[in-house]
């Protein structure tokens, strides 16, 4: 069964990520939970989820007279559409474009040259090259 596309803005996936960590949660708690590093008031957060509740993405429920909501898609499933988004339409779909772009325009260090290089040696063990 194919899943529709949530597509899930910036702002929406912080609270989607506050919801994968710990859910089922109110407003407020998902509100406290951002804390600081967002300007958001208490109200934008409920923006958020009634969008996110339209989009699909979180289910609302109630629970000891208070509405709490958990989230639909799992975290892997709307990372890999992202990607695939991100891919599509910044490299024309080509991962090795992407990576070629990031691995010559980014300073890696040793260790994340030798995870890179083993992530690969995985996708192509040395027998087979």
């Amino acid at each position: 069964m194919k899943r529709d596309k949530i597509r899930i803005s910036r702002s929406e996936w912080e609270v989607m990520e506050v919801l994968w960590h710990k859910a089922p949660l109110s407003a407020s708690e998902i509100f406290e939970m951002l804390g600081p590093e967002t300007t958001w008031n208490s109200k934008t957060v409920r923006a958020f989820l009634d969008r996110l509740e339209q989009k699909k993405a979180v289910r609302k429920e109630k629970a000891h007279g208070v509405n709490v909501f958990k989230p639909i898609p799992k975290r892997e499933h709307c990372l890999r559409q992202e990607s695939r988004s991100f891919l599509d339409r910044f490299f024309r779909g080509n991962p090795v474009s992407m990576m070629s772009h990031f691995i010559e325009r980014e300073e890696l260090s040793k260790d994340e040259i030798r995870r890179l290089q083993q992530l690969l040696d995985t996708k192509c063990p040395t027998d087979e090259k």
